[in-house]
């Protein structure tokens, strides 16, 4: 990512855990997807598949400011996530449209130039239609794909 425009093809290993109550849900996956800057802004875009509801294209904005996650496909999703803060959204199933709202404890990104790898961490309390659904902690890891 030397350049403003230049795109890195990158491997991406997620593992998402949920903590409600004494529950502990985790999820874990990998995708192809790719890293580039745009402005004071970096984007990991990539392509999910969500077992029993299709793919979902997906767009993570990373800058000093927050972060801001875009979901499209099967489910749809524009959530804005602000260390410290309580930010609402909305999220389309194809079952309806539910109302969340997330509060952001911990959010860290890292890219290392030289080793071509980084990481995406994201902690935070999710409210779903007015129901707390417990804390959320989403870790990306990513590196340039070979080619």
């Amino acid at each position: 990512m030397d350049g403003q425009d230049a795109v890195i093809s990158v491997n991406l290993i997620m593992e998402t855990v949920i903590q409600h109550a004494k529950e502990k849900d985790v999820h874990k996956g990998e995708a192809e997807g790719t890293l580039y800057r745009k402005g004071d802004s970096t984007f990991l875009k990539y392509t999910e598949v969500i077992e029993g509801a299709g793919s979902v294209n997906n767009v993570i904005k990373m800058n000093h400011e927050g972060i801001v996650i875009l979901r499209s496909g099967s489910v749809a999703m524009r959530q804005k996530f602000l260390i410290g803060q309580t930010t609402q959204g909305m999220y389309d199933t194809p079952y309806g449209q539910l109302w969340m709202e997330t509060t952001t404890h911990q959010m860290n990104f890292r890219w290392n130039q030289q080793s071509k790898e980084g990481d995406l961490l994201l902690k935070y309390g999710l409210v779903l239609q007015g129901e707390d659904t417990g804390n959320y902690s989403i870790k990306i890891n990513f590196q340039e794909a070979k080619s």
